[in-house]
């Protein structure tokens, strides 16, 4: 591999290495995806470093050419983003979902205050937004 190639993909590696660790230590993404990428840019490095063993791995593996290896792994992280996709998409759905069942709730507790019985009682929205938050589970 020329050297011009080797220092492109070395910086790719280490440009990877980098914000996976920014993006861990902002909790921008959680520590269990950050060590599919970690390994995926520590894959990068190796394959890097010695070429060779793309050949020794189409071998093993029976395949004639070095770049369907390429092609396979292009295919498994694709599966990932795609894992990642679905994800997001639940936790979409679960964030819209409970946004409207706490729009039904606000609209439950205005329309008890304006009847007879609720002017009499002593909570309001405004108490009930003062409310000590509930620490959300991590793992979630």
């Amino acid at each position: 591999m020329p050297l011009v190639q080797k220092i492109l993909f070395y910086s790719i590696s280490a440009i990877i290495l980098i914000l996976i660790l920014i993006l861990v230590r902002k909790k921008r993404i959680r520590e269990i995806d950050s060590w599919l990428w970690l390994l995926f840019a520590f894959f990068l490095i190796i394959i890097i470093s010695n070429i060779s063993i793309l050949g020794y791995l189409s071998r093993y593996l029976q395949v004639a050419k070095s770049v369907v290896i390429i092609f396979l792994s292009t295919i498994a992280f694709l599966i990932f983003i795609l894992q990642l996709y679905m994800t997001c998409a639940n936790y979409h759905t679960k964030i819209k979902n409970l946004s409207q069942k706490i729009a039904l709730l606000e609209e439950k507790i205005e329309s008890l205050q304006n009847s007879p019985a609720g002017k009499q009682a002593d909570t309001s929205i405004e108490d009930i937004n003062k409310t000590p938050e509930i620490p959300l589970d991590k793992n979630n």
